[in-house]
């Protein structure tokens, strides 16, 4: 059992070996979301914690099955674009800030923090929020300010849209101070939905799901190991029939020599 537990170990390496990361830096809601993509897709992957990273994840396929798995995670806007939130946009200031920058930032942020909202629902592919936010003066008194608006891109999955558009001006307009929902503009686009390549399905090996463009290798090198192992129990059970063979030879030996006295 330990001799063919030890054989494994080549298989084990070499499928490892024939892994590609398809996604890199990953929190791990993301490269989840990305297994799910593929798996959907009939492209078996995996995730591991990223060794350039720390906290962040990868995501690995088949190196045959590279190509599919990029076309798809292009697609499905994965990994999603990174919109630094109010949090990040503010942390970034300059050593000498000023009232615009310190504006522009506050305002990067809130949209950031409404497209991850956004990306959160489900059926929504990707997001994008632009806000138009006039910088207000309070000493400026009588001046007309232009007005707050906001425009919203939604690509989602399916002909139905996830979410209604009056519910997105609401979310958006009770984000942005001075913005009502009749001055936020809502474009939703669906998704062209994304054929299934006939040769990606998955396949049955044993306890084990993997593509069918690697079930033939996989069998091969189980045959192989099979065999090996198979000639190592008939070495062992040939040197074993010679160990006793000889020990009868030598007992006849010994039982048939003359006593010395």
């Amino acid at each position: 059992m330990l001799r063919s537990r030890t054989w494994l170990w080549p298989l084990v390496s070499l499928l490892t070996a024939c892994s590609v990361p398809v996604a890199s830096d990953l929190p791990e809601g993301d490269a989840n979301q990305a297994l799910v993509a593929l798996e959907k897709q009939g492209i078996a992957a995996s995730k591991e914690r990223d060794p350039e990273g720390e906290g962040t994840f990868r995501v690995l396929v088949a190196q045959a099955d590279a190509s599919a798995a990029a076309a798809v995670l292009a697609h499905e806007n994965l990994p999603p674009r990174q919109s630094p939130g109010v949090l990040e946009a503010v942390g970034q200031s300059t050593m000498v800030p000023s009232r615009m920058s310190e504006h522009a930032r506050l305002v990067a942020g809130t949209s950031g923090d409404l497209e991850r909202s956004l990306r959160a629902l489900e059926g929504v592919v990707s997001a994008r929020v632009h806000l138009a936010v006039p910088p207000r003066d309070a000493l400026a008194l009588g001046e007309h300010h232009p007005e707050t608006t906001a425009s919203v891109l939604i690509r989602h999955r399916g002909a139905t849209p996830p979410i209604a558009p009056a519910d997105i001006q609401r979310l958006v307009a009770g984000a942005v101070p001075g913005l009502t929902p009749d001055h936020v503009s809502v474009v939703m686009t669906p998704s062209p939905s994304q054929n299934r390549p006939p040769d990606r399905g998955l396949s049955q090996f044993g306890p084990l799901s993997v593509a069918q463009s690697s079930v033939t290798p996989l069998r091969l090198m189980v045959g192989v190991i099979v065999l090996v192992n198979a000639a190592l129990i008939g070495c062992m059970l040939l040197l074993w029939s010679r160990l006793r063979r000889a020990e009868a030879e030598l007992a006849e030996a010994r039982a048939g020599a003359p006593a010395k006295r």
